[in-house]
Parts: C-alpha cells; sequence; structure tokens
C-alpha cells in the first residue's frame, strides 16, 4: 500500500492589539499578510503557534499594559516548543535608544509601525529558521476587516505635526503621512461593497489630512468623494483638531447626505495659559468660535478635555468646569495629564500633582454623567433612531444610538427583535433611561 504524505497543520497565529482604534487597523493588515503567507488565525492561545502583539506607547499605562502581556508572551513561549512571539507598532518606535527591548528575550521579531504589514514574511524567515530580509511596508497593503462586518475604521493617514508639548505621537509615529485621496476612496468603496454600513474616519488629526500633499486638507475633497459613493451606509469623523476645523470643512460636512450628526473634536482646555503650553496652536476666543460654528451646523460633539497639565490653576480649571456646564457636549472624555520623558511637557514648572489631577478629572467625569442622564431621560417613552449591533435570536439584543460609537459610548439594550441585521437603523421607543445606556422596544 501507497504510503500517505503527512499534511502540515497550518500554523496559527494569536492577534492581540492594544491601544487606539488607528492601532487596529495595523493589526488589520498584519491579519490579511498572515493568511497570504499561509498561516491561520488562531481563536485561543492554547492553539497558538505565534504571538502577535500590536502595541501602544502613548502613555505610561499603555506601557505598563505591554510589560504585563509581554510577561504572559514568556510564560505562553515557554509551555509547546517552537512557539515564536512577535511584537510591533508604537512601543518599539517609542524605544528608540534600545533601553527596554533587550530585556525581553522571548520576542522574537520587534517590528516598527510601518513593517507590520509584512508580519507573514516575518513569521515564515522565523519558522523556516532564516534572516529576515530587508522588509519593504505597503501603505496600501491588503487588510482583513477584523470588527463585526457592519462597520469599519478607514485610516486616512498616520503621523502627526502638531506637536502638542504632552504628546509623544509625533515622535512614535512620525510627521503627517497621508494617503492618496483615491487610494482612501477605493477602499472605502470596497469596504461598502462587502456589507461595512458604518465607515469610521480616522488619523492622528483628521482635519490636517493631505496637507503634507499640497497646501491645504483635502479632508472636504475626500468627505465629498465618499459622500457620493453607492451604496448604503454612512460615515463618522473623528479626531479633528479644533485649530484646522475651517468654515470650508463645516460647510462640507452640512452638504453630505451620509454624515453622522456627531463629530468627535478633543478640545483638551480652554483656558488661554493653558492651551499656550499645550501648544494647541488654537485661543480660548477661537476655540469658542469653532464651538460655535459647529453647533450651527448642526453636529453634536464628542470631546475630549485633559486636567492637570503643567501649570492648571485652580481658576483654570474652574473655566474648563464652565465650559462643560455651558456645552452639555454629547460625549465627553477626560484624561488626567500624565508626565512623558522626551515631552517638552515633562521637564515644565509647576508641575499639578496626581492626585490634584485626579480630583479634577473625577469633577469633570461626574459634571458629564450628569448631562448624560439627563440627555438621556428625555428620550423616555420619546422614538428615536438605533443602530443594531447585535440580535441575540431571542428578541432581544444591542445597539447604538447615531450619536454613539462602537464600543466606546451609550449602548441600547433592545427588545422586539426578530433576526435584525447588524449596522440596520431602525426605530425604537426608549423605556428606561439610565446615565450611559438606555432600553428600548423595537417599533
Amino acid at each position: 500500500m501507497k504510503k500517505q504524505k503527512k499534511i502540515e497543520k497550518m500554523p496559527l497565529v494569536q492577534l492581540i492589539s492594544l491601544g487606539c482604534a488607528k492601532n487596529f487597523v495595523d493589526t488589520e493588515h498584519a491579519a490579511a499578510s498572515l493568511l497570504l503567507h499561509g498561516f491561520g488565525l488562531a481563536n485561543d492561545d492554547a492553539d497558538a503557534d505565534i504571538l502577535f502583539i500590536n502595541t501602544c506607547a502613548f502613555l505610561r499605562s499603555a506601557r505598563e499594559e505591554v510589560a504585563e502581556h509581554l510577561t504572559y508572551a514568556a510564560q505562553w513561549k515557554k509551555q509547546k516548543k517552537g512557539r515564536l512571539v512577535i511584537v510591533g507598532g508604537c512601543f518599539p518606535a517609542w524605544d528608540k535608544n534600545n533601553e527596554f527591548m533587550p530585556a525581553y528575550t522571548c520576542v522574537d521579531a520587534w517590528l516598527q509601525p510601518g513593517e507590520i504589514s509584512t508580519i507573514g514574511t516575518v513569521a515564515e524567515a522565523l519558522r523556516a529558521k532564516q534572516t529576515i530580509g530587508t522588509l519593504s511596508p505597503d501603505a496600501d497593503a491588503p487588510r482583513l476587516q477584523l470588527t463585526p462586518a457592519h462597520y469599519a475604521w478607514l485610516r486616512v493617514a498616520d503621523g502627526c505635526c502638531n506637536c502638542c508639548t504632552y504628546c509623544l505621537i509625533p515622535t512614535i509615529r512620525g510627521p503627517l503621512a497621508s494617503r492618496p485621496l483615491d487610494s482612501v476612496v477605493k477602499e472605502a468603496e470596497n469596504l461598502v461593497a462587502n456589507g461595512v454600513k458604518e465607515l469610521m474616519i480616522i488619523a492622528q488629526d483628521t482635519a490636517s489630512y493631505g496637507k503634507d500633499l499640497g497646501k491645504t486638507s483635502l479632508l472636504p475633497d475626500l468627505l465629498k468623494s465618499i459622500d457620493k459613493l453607492d451604496g448604503d451606509f454612512f460615515f463618522r469623523v473623528l479626531y479633528l483638531h479644533p485649530a484646522h476645523v475651517t468654515k470650508k470643512l463645516l460647510k462640507t460636512m452640512e452638504a453630505c447626505d451620509r454624515i453622522a450628526p456627531c463629530l468627535e473634536m478633543p478640545i483638551q482646555h480652554i483656558s488661554d495659559p493653558v492651551l499656550q503650553r499645550m501648544n494647541r496652536h488654537i485661543s480660548e476666543t477661537a476655540l469658542r468660535k469653532v464651538l460655535d460654528d459647529v453647533n450651527a451646523a448642526g453636529f453634536a460633539l464628542r470631546t475630549t478635555l485633559m486636567t492637570g497639565f503643567p501649570g492648571e490653576t485652580e481658576e483654570d480649571f474652574e473655566k474648563l468646569a464652565d465650559l462643560v456646564k455651558e456645552q452639555q457636549f454629547m460625549r465627553m472624555g477626560v484624561f488626567a495629564y500624565s508626565a512623558e520623558e522626551g515631552t517638552p511637557a515633562y521637564a515644565m514648572a509647576d508641575q499639578v500633582p496626581a492626585k490634584i489631577a485626579n480630583a479634577r478629572k473625577k469633577e469633570l467625569e461626574k459634571l458629564q454623567k450628569q448631562i448624560s442622564l439627563l440627555r438621556n431621560q428625555s428620550l423616555l417613552n420619546e422614538e428615536t433612531a438605533v443602530i443594531v449591533d447585535a440580535d441575540y435570536g431571542d428578541g432581544t439584543g444591542t445597539g447604538r444610538t447615531l450619536y454613539d460609537m462602537p464600543d466606546i459610548d451609550n449602548t441600547v439594550k433592545l427588545k422586539g427583535l426578530d433576526g435584525t441585521a447588524g449596522g440596520s437603523i431602525i426605530p425604537v421607543r426608549v423605556t428606561r433611561a439610565e446615565a450611559y445606556q438606555l432600553h428600548a422596544k423595537s417599533l
């Protein structure tokens, strides 16, 4: 009898993506690269032959999270012969002087952010015990969507040139590097053709998209092009730096039929002395004008604020708290300042004690919780539109209002569903309201 050829098991990779949505897009590029090189994606660490960790290093807490995962990776690797660990993203880019990486001897390869799309080649070389050759990153490399089928991130640029004094992003990710407009539009078209109902347009500073390709932002042109695409979808615009939100951009957004009614614009602070030390390129007067223009254009706002920046006085903080009360932001996140070595703010005088920064953070969060509760209570017994994220098959499910981002913002607990597809926008009646959650019945 002829001896049967042994079929080799496909090597499996477990993906761990840390940090922001922009990082997650890199992880999706990694997934596509691995599949194209004959690797499968594992559902569980125990089944995996390779562990890939895509890291964040923006804050000390993010780097501590990386350390925890690498400690686990070392233990995981010892449990089975032949296992490999690959680490990419912001952590190796942050550790420019190679001070920390050598301590993690479990790691077989470190990839810079721009090299993540080549991970298939790297993994192949490691398994064959060959030298990793020169890597050739590709800005338009294939990407495997790892989010639920009905929504996807659309990254239009990487890097940043704003150089806020508290921020490591220009050091880690480099200066603004925008993708060609045609490339972005083509990707948006492909995502919609594959069933995506909600496109979330992102970059470190989306409003600056295209400035490195010409003299002005190309975001208005991009939004007009995406708005004209065929298909049943809508899009969100996130991470708009307020200094670059122009009347032209807002007029373009007003004219778009498919844009969500809520923009994300991180403002960080409102007090002039703090804004100047942050190097935010905008004054209190100009920022208030932008806020007024956004409101006049009919958009609600998601924003983030920072407390405890060096030199922030009680008066500065009270002005920020008053702004929260005045603006009644639709959604708001707050961060206590984190002193990051390598940033100009790290060496500034008048560092605010962490205890005070955190107390101020909690005070703003308390204000926002009250605002969110009142907003939600105003919807009681009212009809509103909800995006369905999951139908559990027993008449219940979860969703979001049109103002909410997936996995970040408020959720809606749904009843009365009947096999509703993810991404469907349906009318519901709100039956109960909590600070960060609604309960509603499908109509």
